[in-house]
């Protein structure tokens, strides 16, 4: 059982990777970040994509899907900010979309 100091400091980790990636070196967003990362990570969730099966892959699309939401606020949903996302990082949504859905070598699956 994970002890919720560990879930803490897990996202505390993964808030400070994401500003790190969107070159965010105020706190003043802090709360804004981690909920369009938390909408981002509902949205991977909702589509299939289980963050256990690659996480540095699944936070690297959090992070283009939570950068392109706070600079374009105007998107109203996960969905329409990932439509202006890069397209390698669309590739490796799909990538890993498939590998949670038909298995692969980090989850222990017998897929390619």
């Amino acid at each position: 059982m994970i002890d919720r100091d560990t879930v803490l400091q897990e996202a505390d980790e993964r808030l400070a990777a994401c500003k790190k990636y969107m070159k965010v070196d105020y706190d003043e967003d802090d709360e804004l970040i981690a909920g369009l990362m938390q909408a981002n990570d509902a949205y991977l969730s909702g589509a299939g994509v289980r963050r256990e099966v690659n996480p540095a892959q699944h936070d690297l699309i959090v992070q283009a899907m939570t950068l392109q939401m706070y600079d374009a606020r105007g998107a109203d949903t996960p969905q329409q900010a990932l439509e202006t996302v890069p397209p390698v990082v669309r590739q490796m949504l799909n990538q890993l979309k498939l590998r949670c859905n038909y298995g692969g070598a980090d989850d222990g699956g017998t897929g390619g």
